[in-house]
């Protein structure tokens, strides 16, 4: 067998095989609200974490099609830790690009194993000042940062104004993840064990090598030049990064299917003219276009990531209009799920509703990540077909 080929098997066997754990540490997870160490330890030993990490800093370097399927078998384990492998794997292929050989060394100087990247690119809040030989964060606030309890290194973007107050440039930096405050406050319906808490900086120095322009990244203007004769970090940043944020979701709605399927020979049906939910033909149609729904999805998310390979690999960079059609592919992927998930739900009767039973959790997470601007199906979709109407996208970053 291809070298190459056999690294992709065994990476997505390898997640496949954590399905059955992962179900069994849902709860615990939940609970603790973060990844047990337990997981975090197997993740890594197993690689998932560096799939897209290069090869010279102790990575995979696989594709974005291998990334995509080990995630969605992980996610059909436990949504929350899909999620994380998800956000901590993309981070991989974000840092490796936007970042220069100065900056990936400093990184990857020490304990390569051990490092694992959280971040947020949008700030709620940062007053920084250019100072001599890079920038002083004053006061940064930015939430939603996913994996901030086992993070040892973290990016995050700010914006750059001219005397005029006008946006010019958004930066990004990287820096260690002990010189921010966490602040517990990821208390929420759903992905509770994603621990996407706020953090904080405050009067923190981050050097010139450890900053880019998230702008010129977002257009293929990467700084890691070492880097350039690698087909993976061609790949579309954009769209890699949303597509990350909705292949849990796929995850999640597989392990939904075998929820549903599992329990149909032990429903009683009442009011259906059968004594079994598994004989009445609303079961029947009920499933199956629930089935498709997620086939067709599953067809979206894995497309758009041979498509990202298929550029990558030639070395170009994905055109401006196929990155908005991405950001769409995304988003009715994500809006097909959601209809999937009402199919099932309609035929699930209420026992959902007890706390325990594992249909509450899929709704919940599920709910959580459905809910993600990046992956709005009306924004996306909308965007698109300004596109293709022949007028300019609406969508600030694609």
């Amino acid at each position: 067998m291809n070298t190459a080929i056999e690294k992709q098997s065994t990476i997505i066997e390898s997640a496949r095989e954590m399905i059955v754990s992962l179900r069994e540490r849902a709860k615990e997870t939940e609970e603790i609200r973060r990844i047990p160490e337990a997981t975090i330890k197997e993740l890594k030993e197993k690689g998932l974490f560096t799939m897209l990490r290069p090869k010279r800093y102790g990575g995979l370097e696989l594709d974005l099609r291998t990334y995509s399927e080990a995630v969605v078998e992980i996610a059909r384990g436990c949504a929350s830790t899909g999620w994380i492998v998800a956000l901590c794997g993309i981070r991989e292929l974000m840092v490796a690009e936007s970042f220069s050989e100065k900056a990936h060394d400093e990184i990857f100087s020490e304990n390569p194993e051990d490092v694992l990247f959280a971040g947020v690119y949008e700030p709620r809040k940062c007053v920084v000042k250019k100072v001599e030989g890079g920038y002083l964060i004053e006061e940064g606030y930015w939430m939603f940062c996913s994996g901030s309890l086992h993070a040892t290194w973290g990016y995050f973007g700010f914006p750059i104004y001219n005397e005029e107050d006008v946006m010019v440039d958004q930066k990004l930096m990287t820096l260690p993840f002990k010189e921010l405050e966490i602040i517990d406050d990821w208390h929420t319906l759903g992905l509770r064990g994603t621990g996407s808490n706020s953090v904080k900086m405050t009067n923190v120095f981050v050097p010139e090598h450890r900053v880019t322009s998230f702008n010129e990244a977002l257009n293929g203007n990467f700084e890691s030049t070492h880097l350039r004769d690698i087909a993976l970090y061609h790949t579309a940043l954009f769209p890699g990064l949303i597509l990350s944020l909705g292949l849990s979701g796929l995850g999640v709605l597989k392990n939904a299917l075998d929820i549903f399927k599992e329990s149909l020979p032990y429903r009683k049906a009442a009011h259906m003219g059968v004594e079994y939910v598994k004989d009445a033909a609303s079961t029947h149609a009920i499933l199956a276009e629930a089935t498709l729904k997620v086939e067709t999805a599953e067809h979206y998310f894995y497309n758009l990531a041979n498509e990202l390979d298929r550029w990558a690999n030639e070395k170009k960079y994905m055109e401006p209009q196929a990155r908005v059609k991405a950001l769409a592919d995304i988003g009715y992927a994500n809006k097909l799920l959601k209809e999937a998930l009402d199919l099932l739900l309609s035929g699930s009767g209420s026992g959902f509703v007890y706390d325990g039973h594992p249909m509450q959790r899929v709704i919940r997470d599920f709910l959580t990540l459905h809910s993600h601007r990046s992956l709005s199906p009306i924004i996306t979709i909308e965007n698109y077909g300004r596109v293709l109407a022949g007028l300019e996208t609406n969508a600030i970053r694609y």
